[in-house]
């Protein structure tokens, strides 16, 4: 199976839109303890699965075509020197702004309110990782890496 890399692409970024950052997607959880989001759209399916507790997170966003798992990215953060809510009021701010470059193989920098919220990628969609930091009155009280990419051709 051979995947349209620019579709691809495409789809992640409005599925991440449609999910965490725009507070939707819940559904049950298939693992136990955890968290899981979904969005579908056509033959695409998005399914980001996740672990949250005391301060660390942890999980795996998986794209599926027309059935067969197409790309897949894994993921740790660490917000011990925030809240909650305090990270996903940053967060969701920062990956629906710069939805277009957020958390793939770009640098973005972006201000909200008292943080600076920093990414730093590198590859393509078919194989990237990066890190996410944010701080607050310039020192780091976030840090997310990531790492994924094309699953088969």
């Amino acid at each position: 199976m051979t995947v349209n890399k620019k579709a691809l692409t495409t789809f992640l970024l409005a599925a991440r839109t449609k999910t965490y950052a725009g507070s939707g997607g819940m559904v049950t959880a298939a693992l136990a303890g955890s968290k899981q989001l979904e969005y579908a759209e056509g033959d695409w399916l998005y399914r980001d699965v996740y672990y949250v507790g005391k301060g660390l997170f942890m999980g795996l966003e998986t794209i599926y075509s027309a059935g067969k798992p197409a790309w897949s990215m894994s993921y740790f953060g660490d917000f011990t020197q925030m809240t909650e809510e305090e990270i996903d009021r940053v967060l969701r701010v920062a990956l629906i702004e710069k939805k277009d470059t957020a958390r793939l193989w770009l640098r973005v920098d972006h201000k909200i309110e008292d943080y600076a919220y920093i990414c730093e990628g590198t590859g393509s969609i078919e194989k990237m990782s990066g890190v996410e930091i944010v701080e607050k009155v310039g020192k780091p009280v976030y840090r997310f890496q990531y790492a994924g990419g094309c699953i088969g051709e």
